[in-house]
């Protein structure tokens, strides 16, 4: 009898471990639910430490926006880093720290959250050839991102603008009485924070103003998350076979470097598009119709490095935060795990 019962016992336990392995399976509700929860903690925890590099980015990306020879404020990454703070305070350097926290939270949840799905619907595993799941792995990671920018989209069009927003710059648009605060340093909206910034943007455009931009960031998001999960994993594959580098954050913070690098160098004419058409005012003030738009006037009056404004703050910014996010990402799935097991 006391054979039986613990024979009935470990059979239980082990139809329990069964239960919740099928319902944390990808593609299971329970699953994708976790995924959604552990990419976007990863995501927002990483925006904390990078948001500084991303407010740089920005302001590279639209001083002098239309117009080659117009005089820069920024003359790079460190000039701005030591600027900003110096003429705007130190918090000026965490502008749009909230929604931006908000937005990765949203954006790379739905992106990260899905991807493991989308593997397995696009059937990549080890039967494939490396070329066949590198393609499916693209083409996972663009639908993906696509669905997470539009879901973060209002989010990070406030987070640009406040982003953008110069009290340096605004100071002098307003008191040259400029009604659209152009500036040299993009458009200042003049937002006192990012719920006033979504309630301007409602009582003035309504639902559209909210997702006014998102064309620019579907495209931008699309082939940011592809070229990263698709190279991140490669990466990290290829240097396993190495045998140099064993699983472990030494492995992620390697895979993820090398990543940034692609992602940045593939991402940063759609990031500039992106960041100029959400930061545009609207009505007669709008200098963009669409991304096409965008992209032909930027070429036009600036040349293929006003595509590559602001690259080498970009990778300043996504290398640390890819770096952070994944590493963030593993180490949270990891703690699901555990905490599954218990």
């Amino acid at each position: 009898p006391g054979v039986g019962h613990s024979g009935r016992r470990r059979e239980t336990e082990r139809g329990r471990d069964i239960t919740i392995a099928n319902k944390m399976a990808p593609g299971s509700f329970v699953g994708i639910f976790s995924d959604i929860i552990t990419g976007g903690s990863a995501s927002a925890m990483a925006c904390l430490f990078s948001n500084p590099l991303e407010v740089v980015k920005t302001r590279l990306q639209v001083q002098g926006e239309m117009a080659a020879s117009a005089p820069k404020k920024y003359t790079g990454l460190m000039d701005a880093l030591v600027k900003i703070p110096r003429e705007e305070g130190l918090r000026a350097i965490q502008k749009g720290l909230g929604p931006g926290m908000l937005y990765q939270f949203a954006m790379n949840g739905a992106r990260l959250g899905s991807y493991p799905t989308l593997k397995k619907i696009f059937k990549e595993g080890p039967e494939h050839s490396p070329l066949g799941n590198a393609l499916r792995q693209l083409a996972a990671g663009g639908i993906a991102g696509a669905m997470g920018a539009v879901v973060g989209s209002p989010l990070f069009m406030i987070k640009c603008r406040l982003q953008t927003q110069s009290s340096v710059a605004l100071d002098k648009a307003i008191g040259a009485g400029a009604s659209g605060r152009a500036s040299t340093m993009g458009h200042q909206h003049a937002y006192a924070g990012a719920l006033d910034g979504l309630r301007t943007v409602w009582r003035e455009e309504g639902i559209r103003g909210m997702f006014r931009g998102v064309d620019g960031a579907v495209p931008r998001v699309m082939v940011g998350s592809a070229a990263q999960l698709a190279s991140y994993e490669s990466a990290k594959r290829n240097l396993k076979e190495t045998g140099w580098i064993q699983e472990g954050i030494g492995l992620h913070f390697t895979a993820s470097m090398l990543s940034g690098l692609v992602v940045t160098t593939c991402m940063n004419p759609f990031d500039v598009v992106s960041t100029r058409l959400y930061n545009q005012g609207h009505g007669a003030l709008r200098k963009y119709s669409g991304p096409v738009d965008c992209f032909r006037k930027t070429f036009a009056a600036e040349g293929l490095r006003g595509l590559y404004k602001g690259w080498t703050a970009h990778y300043a910014r996504l290398g640390p935060h890819t770096v952070l996010s994944l590493i963030f990402w593993e180490q949270t799935k990891l703690l699901a795990s555990r905490m599954r097991g218990a």
